[in-house]
């Protein structure tokens, strides 16, 4: 049944969209053997950390970027989750720049602290908990867009084009960053019990945006990718959301429920409704979408078996290819056939050799790369 399922999901997604005929047979496949893995820290506020996925050899410089948050329902779980990888790894082989972050925990000493780990009996420490991994991916956007600016573009990402995704709790908090878009959108999807709660929050830790860091620059997203996630309140979604949505959930999951029903199927816990219930307000809307459900698998099965999570791979993968503006991507830097023609230091002065730091390469063509020299 599933795989009649996949194969009319793929169908749709064939002739909903014009194959994209511009990426050079690029991130629609794995084209690059190996990758560069890099950890940076994104959030000097919180040591905050991700790891970032390069294509080994790309001359590409303006490159779609995938982020992805972990699952752990809000209290365990890291950036090298298993799932994680595997999605960085093989999305930075199609030619994608992919990075996987952590982000603050219910266990969080900012955040819960030890009573955290039963956050999801009250709606203040949901409201809490979501927020503040929200506003950890939102500075995580922005590390990129003010590297962009400030860096010479370092990590060769198009930052117009980053889509933001993740597994189980990392899906919903992509889902509720993509969707709750102003204080007041907050607000209006959450009991009037808790609107006061919610205001002091925000007002104590810089609004929407957060205090996590790499303000100045745009959290905004262009594309969503949901594994099993979550929203609080379906009305949220509303014809001002655009971002293509694509998302992949078990239908028996008694963890997060495709359906609308409660976290762990549990009565005393918060309310939720997942996948099957998201995609056809989306529809309704008009927002472009795609839905794979597993048939008769529980929580995140792309975990446990390898040919499901190879048919998620493939199915988000389709369809971020079907989503991406390739016009926008083809600044290709060629290594191949630029110059070299003089360095300097951050002060302006001609380098010497020997000399180690921070330089800036000026080539022939007319590009500017910053770089620096270990001696």
């Amino acid at each position: 049944m599933r795989l009649l399922i996949s194969i009319l999901s793929a169908l749709i997604i064939y002739s909903s969209y014009a194959q994209n005929e511009d990426c050079d047979n690029r991130y629609q496949s794995e084209i690059f053997q190996d990758v560069l893995v890099q950890t940076v820290t994104y959030s000097d506020n919180y040591n905050l950390l991700m790891d970032v996925y390069t294509p080994v050899g790309d001359t590409y410089t303006n490159r779609p970027l995938l982020i992805f948050a972990h699952g752990g329902v809000f209290i365990g779980g890291s950036k090298t989750n298993p799932t994680m990888i595997n999605l960085c790894e093989s999305f930075a082989k199609r030619g994608f720049v992919t990075a996987s972050i952590n982000y603050r925990l219910a266990t969080h000493s900012s955040v819960l602290g030890a009573g955290g780990i039963l956050w999801m009996l009250g709606l203040d420490n949901g409201i809490k908990v979501l927020y503040s991994a929200m506003s950890d991916a939102k500075a995580a956007i922005r590390f990129f867009r003010k590297d962009f600016v400030e860096n010479l573009n370092s990590y060769g990402i198009d930052p117009n084009q980053i889509w933001m995704g993740g597994s189980s709790a990392g899906a919903a908090l992509a889902l509720h960053l993509n969707f709750v878009n102003s204080e007041e959108e907050f607000l209006s999807g959450i009991d009037e019990s808790s609107h006061d709660y919610v205001l002091d929050l925000l007002d104590q830790n810089g609004g929407l945006e957060g205090l996590s860091g790499n303000l100045g620059y745009s959290s905004e997203i262009n594309g969503l990718i949901n594994l099993a996630g979550a929203l609080h309140n379906l009305e949220w979604i509303d014809s001002t959301d655009l971002n293509p949505v694509v998302s992949c959930h078990g239908t028996d999951d008694e963890t997060v429920p495709a359906d609308c029903s409660t976290i762990y199927d549990n009565p005393l816990f918060l309310s939720i409704c997942g996948s099957q219930e998201i995609h056809p307000v989306l529809d309704e809307l008009l927002i472009t979408n795609s839905y794979l459900p597993f048939v008769s698998e529980g929580h995140v099965p792309w975990e446990y078996s390898s040919a499901i999570r190879e048919e998620m791979v493939d199915f988000v993968g389709e369809f971020i290819y079907q989503n991406i503006n390739c016009q926008l991507i083809k600044t290709i830097d060629s290594q191949k056939t630029k110059t070299l023609m003089y360095q300097n230091d951050l002060l302006g002065r001609q380098t010497v050799r020997g000399q180690s730091g921070f330089v800036f390469n000026f080539y022939n063509d007319g590009t500017i790369l910053k770089t620096y020299i270990f001696e």
